[in-house]
């Protein structure tokens, strides 16, 4: 397997987990908002339950997104790259990015990488960009050794 693909995977597995952890949120929410009418309940309880069922909501808003922006990755063409686009690995003297979908940094094989949406600040100093150039973002030098 590539490298390219091997992170590509890592990010997709990072998201799903946060993914899965956002469902079983949401399922304990839904839940607590799901209260017996029948049995008494005072105020409070009433008000625990419209907290839960506006978590729920928030929730449920939060998940739809996520799948919709891992839908999107998927969908990019992850061919060779000659420029920064997405879909491009850019190794750098020091982060390895993976453009397309903003993920937390992780360590393989002793590099840092992490995943950058494409409406980022750093991708708008790496757009376009080529091997050999150089970028800055926030006062750091970023020297891009390969694109893959």
């Amino acid at each position: 397997m590539s490298l390219k693909e091997t992170i590509k995977n890592q990010i997709l597995e990072n998201e799903r987990k946060d993914l899965e952890a956002l469902k079983g949120m949401y399922e304990i929410y839904a839940g607590a908002a799901d209260l017996d009418e029948e049995s008494s309940l005072g105020h409070e309880d009433f008000a625990k339950q419209d907290e839960s069922r506006e978590s729920a909501r928030s929730l449920s808003f939060r998940i739809d997104r996520a799948e919709a922006i891992l839908k999107a990755f998927l969908q990019l063409d992850f061919g060779p790259k000659s420029k920064v686009t997405p879909g491009a690995l850019v190794m750098t003297d020091s982060f390895g990015f993976m453009i397309g979908i903003a993920s937390i940094a992780f360590d393989y094989e002793g590099q840092s990488y992490i995943g950058v949406n494409v409406e980022a600040p750093i991708y708008k100093a790496l757009d376009g960009a080529e091997v050999g150039d150089e970028i800055v973002f926030n006062s750091k030098k970023y020297k891009i050794l390969n694109i893959l």
